[in-house]
């Protein structure tokens, strides 16, 4: 239905007076938004720390660092103090360092260094000293020196130096039962002598004092040659050889025979001699007659009373008296004078199996053969 030309003009009138008032309520409401839209997304999370205590967290739009300072009811930054902005996940980190004074001692003089946290090392390059890895520093070079403590720095230095030094002959005692009939006695079988040693030495010193001293090199230029003696020694075996434990004085295991109240005598050779079955002559060897005794077999020999142990021995010798039966048994002795003050003792001998003499022959073959070299 068409419109009356009357209808069309109150509608044209309406529409005036409607129009101004809804623009104005939709622009107004259009500003609002926009202002809180911008002012969300100014806000932000501060994380505001003081080296001299406290942190606090606030949500603020400031970016400005007094404002952010007093927001955070923290102190405003001093002379020398520091702040330090950093980004977190969520908003802005604030650290403010406060300055403090490090006392830096060295060579005599302190200096104050004002730091808001710097290592020892830092500190150093600020007071305008070098120092090296051999110095000594109250605090590790690249750890921070807290507030309140004192760095301190060490100089150290060293003097190397050499001196000739007399080694003096040192007393080696062998201890035999072979004195049995005069304790006291002693024999001398090396008589020694000095070395000479070239020593190399360091001194520390610290802050110019001495602290100690440390050998560092030794040269012989002379070696030292000890005395030997052979002193007394209770029940302890002249022999160097080696068979079953004892246990009462007599070998726990493997004897055959036992011989007691024997007759026995000593005698002494050169130091290359051989018996008669072919082996060489040393202590732990002795002579016997074969036809009672075969040529190899091992023996344990003691006095009757006990108070002198020849050992362990072998047979490897022979001689008139042992074949006419004027004596039992011959021990060799190293020299005549030990030939002579052991000479007749009432001895037991105890005689081993070839079973148990053969558990020990590489052991004492071995011993045979290291007293060979040294003899030589």
């Amino acid at each position: 239905m068409a419109l009356s030309l009357k209808t069309k003009e109150h509608i044209l009138r309406a529409a005036a007076l409607l129009v101004p008032k809804w623009g104005a309520l939709l622009g107004g409401g259009a500003a609002l938004a926009l202002s809180i839209w911008f002012t969300g997304s100014a806000l932000h999370f501060t994380t505001v720390t003081d080296t001299h205590g406290g942190r606090v967290r606030i949500l603020t739009a400031a970016t400005d660092l007094a404002t952010v300072l007093r927001q955070a009811e923290t102190p405003p930054l001093g002379e020398n103090d520091k702040a330090i902005w950093s980004q977190t996940d969520d908003g802005t980190r604030l650290d403010i360092l406060r300055a403090y004074t490090v006392p830096v001692t060295a060579d005599g003089t302190t200096q104050e260094i004002i730091t808001t946290g710097a290592t020892a090392a830092e500190l150093l390059a600020q007071a305008g000293l070098t120092w090296t890895e051999d110095d000594i520093l109250s605090c590790a070079p690249g750890e921070q020196v807290p507030e309140g403590e004192t760095l301190t720095l060490q100089r150290v230095s060293y003097v190397d130096y050499t001196q000739n030094e007399v080694i003096p002959t040192e007393l080696e005692e062998i201890p035999s039962s072979l004195f049995y009939r005069q304790p006291e006695n002693t024999v001398t079988v090396q008589q020694g002598s000095d070395g000479l040693d070239t020593v190399s030495y360091r001194e520390t010193w610290v802050d110019g004092a001495w602290t100690g001293t440390e050998e560092t090199g030794r040269e012989t230029q002379i070696g030292m040659v000890p005395t030997v003696q052979k002193i007394y020694g209770e029940q302890v075996p002249v022999s160097p050889f080696v068979g079953p434990e004892i246990v009462d004085g007599a070998p726990a295991e493997g004897v055959a025979e036992v011989y007691t109240g024997q007759r026995s005598t000593g005698y002494s050779a050169s130091a290359t001699a051989k018996g008669a079955s072919g082996r060489r002559l040393t202590y732990g060897t002795v002579a016997v007659n074969p036809a009672v005794i075969p040529y190899g077999s091992l023996m344990y020999i003691t006095s009757d009373d006990g108070r002198f142990v020849y050992g362990y021995a072998y047979a490897a010798d022979t001689g008139t008296a042992m074949l006419q039966g004027k004596a039992f048994i011959d021990l060799y002795y190293e020299t005549y004078d030990e030939s002579v003050a052991s000479a007749v003792i009432p001895v037991t001998v105890y005689l081993l199996d070839e079973e148990t003499a053969a558990k020990y022959k590489e052991q004492n073959d071995a011993i045979l053969e290291a007293d060979t070299v040294v003899g030589h």
